[in-house]
């Protein structure tokens, strides 16, 4: 696990919400640690450090989160909460996980190559699902899980929960028949609408 990415954080005191305005207008953000049977814990952490966690390794990442002078501890992103206005992170929960416990979280999926999916003019892709839930320990855990939509060849195909491809160890919750993608054909209607905005792109252009 050391190439895990680590959190450095503290043991946050005081609370309510004035304290919390406080720290976020320092650029530092309030956090919860709980799960595993232990007692929740409130520390802090910098909002830079936690952006660099979620760009590097994504909600879906297992951490290691060290508060204090602590033992790291392994651990999720439960929940984010963002400011409505400046999108800004104001509150993270995370949750202790166990080394040799598995765990059941949903892992977001990573279309790829859509553009040779519509090679063939006149369809549409649909996604169906954006994530999927999966089991397994915390070393396995994938950050995402690939879709090939070049899978897609011509109208009807689709890619299912069953077609998904994923490392050993990691055990797919979510029904293996529910559709992930697929390709149908454009009504006349989508046809024209596409053509109208095609033209006013080249006007424009």
């Amino acid at each position: 696990m050391s190439n895990q990415l680590e959190l450095v954080a503290e043991l946050r005191v005081a609370s309510g919400t004035s304290n919390a305005r406080r720290l976020r207008q320092q650029g530092v953000v309030p956090c919860n640690m709980y799960g595993h049977h232990q007692p929740s814990v409130s520390m802090q952490a910098s909002s830079l450090a936690l952006q660099k966690l979620l760009s590097h390794g994504g909600k879906n990442a297992v951490f290691l989160v060290k508060v204090g002078d602590q033992a790291p501890i392994q651990a999720l992103i439960k929940q984010l909460q963002r400011d409505p206005v400046s999108g800004q992170l104001a509150h993270v929960d995370f949750y202790q996980v166990a080394a040799m416990e598995k765990l059941r979280t949903r892992v977001q999926l990573h279309f790829v190559n859509e553009a040779g999916s519509a090679s063939l003019g006149e369809v549409t892709v649909l996604r169906s699902l954006s994530d999927v839930m999966v089991e397994c320990l915390p070393a396995d855990l994938p950050a995402s899980i690939q879709v090939d939509l070049s899978d897609l060849g011509e109208p009807g195909d689709v890619i299912r929960v069953g077609n998904l491809k994923v490392g050993p160890g990691v055990i797919i919750l979510t029904n293996e028949n529910d559709m992930v993608a697929g390709m149908r054909q454009q009504a006349p209607k989508e046809q024209t609408e596409e053509a109208l905005e095609g033209a006013k792109a080249a006007v424009a252009g």
